[in-house]
């Protein structure tokens, strides 16, 4: 198969890392595949296989009024559809909500199946209107729609008034402690929160609630692995609690899973997600996680004192209490970490990779289906 993906960069976050681990698994698998970003590949974070075509088109920017706007987005337009021109793929793969309605303009009349995911809970995107407006309008005309949720699908109906597939992000499993040693941890415990300093990602919830038991346990330290918008006032809220020795935000990781192995407690404090992959990630590395019940996903993975722990959504007190409980129980921690594990089977990305490849067969004329 020849596939074309695009997304508007490869730097840091869940989509960027999921699309990379899709184009990375269909090149090793001997698929023609080329990976195309708005953006230049100077932001790319995430490695791909040498067997992957990267694209950058380098036309991202910020437009400073409407009619710059919309220039730039003519040019991203033309730019990406000169792409598929020029690649003639069997199919074009879209991740993220304007990258989708760019790639549905610039497929137009081309002839080429367009399969388009949506990676975000639906109501907790705010589009502006004249994008609202695009997505309304050109979403429909996609040869198929993929949301993550069952609950992110449903929202997806509504609006487009046509059946939306569902296929949940991939997990890639490895050994459970790097390099066959067990990992260094630092003094004391880590509390692990990962996620893009932004407003969707509740970091400013998680360091309220964290501030309500960090006195009970003064040999817990709070890390949030990420960089973004809100950094500056993250970093006052900590100052304001008095928790700057006690929460260190060190910027953006691309070997979280190490984190993850020296951590000791997993928390997820989003407002919203679309499938909240860093959760997934760690479930797997077998640490105990607790989550706000957010829309959506958290409740997909989390049975909840079964496999992790979750609280209702936005609920800080709540968040406090569940820490302060597993952070003074480490039998607790323990059971609900193995019991976590077991999410790998299901999300493994041999199980994904086999969900796209019949999307994608399912999106091709009958003659171009080809048998493996």
């Amino acid at each position: 198969m020849k596939l074309a993906l695009v997304i508007s960069s490869l730097g840091g976050g869940g989509a960027e890392r999921v699309m990379t681990l899709l184009a990375n698994a269909w090149a090793r698998r001997g698929d023609t595949v080329t990976l195309i970003t708005l953006a230049s590949s100077r932001m790319d974070r995430y490695a791909l296989d040498p067997a992957v075509h990267r694209i950058a088109l380098d036309v991202a920017g910020n437009s400073n009024h409407v009619l710059a706007a919309l220039g730039h987005n003519f040019v991203r337009i033309r730019a990406l559809r000169r792409a598929f021109a020029a690649l003639r793929p069997d199919v074009v793969i879209s991740f993220i909500a304007e990258s989708n309605v760019r790639v549905l303009l610039a497929a137009a009349g081309l002839r080429v199946p367009v399969i388009i995911s949506e990676r975000t809970f639906l109501n907790g995107h705010h589009m502006r209107g004249v994008w609202r407006t695009l997505r309304r309008w050109s979403y429909p005309r996609a040869t198929r729609i993929v949301a993550q949720t069952r609950r992110c699908a449903a929202d997806l109906e509504a609006l487009v008034r046509r059946r939306v597939d569902v296929i949940a992000n991939p997990v890639t499993t490895g050994p459970a402690q790097a390099d066959g040693m067990a990992p260094d941890r630092a003094a004391g415990h880590t509390l692990l929160a990962v996620g893009r300093l932004s407003p969707e990602k509740g970091f400013d919830l998680l360091i309220a609630a964290f501030a309500q038991v960090a006195a009970h346990h003064a040999d817990w330290n709070l890390v949030i692995l990420g960089e973004g918008p809100l950094r500056a006032v993250l970093e006052h809220a900590i100052d304001q609690y008095g928790l700057a020795d006690r929460i260190a935000m060190p910027g953006f990781d691309a070997h979280v899973r190490v984190a993850m192995r020296r951590a000791d407690l997993f928390v997820l404090s989003s407002r919203y997600e679309g499938f909240p992959n860093a959760l997934l990630e760690a479930m797997t590395e077998g640490l105990a996680c607790v989550s706000f019940d957010c829309d959506a996903g958290p409740r997909e993975l989390i049975e909840h004192r079964g496999n992790g722990w979750l609280v209702p959504a936005g609920d800080t007190r709540g968040l406090a209490t569940a820490l302060d409980v597993l952070m003074a129980d480490a039998d607790l921690r323990a059971r609900l970490g193995r019991h976590a594990r077991d999410v790998s089977a299901t999300y493994s990305l041999a199980s994904i990779l086999d969900q796209w490849d019949a999307l994608v067969a399912s999106s091709l004329p009958p003659a171009a289906v080809l048998p493996r």
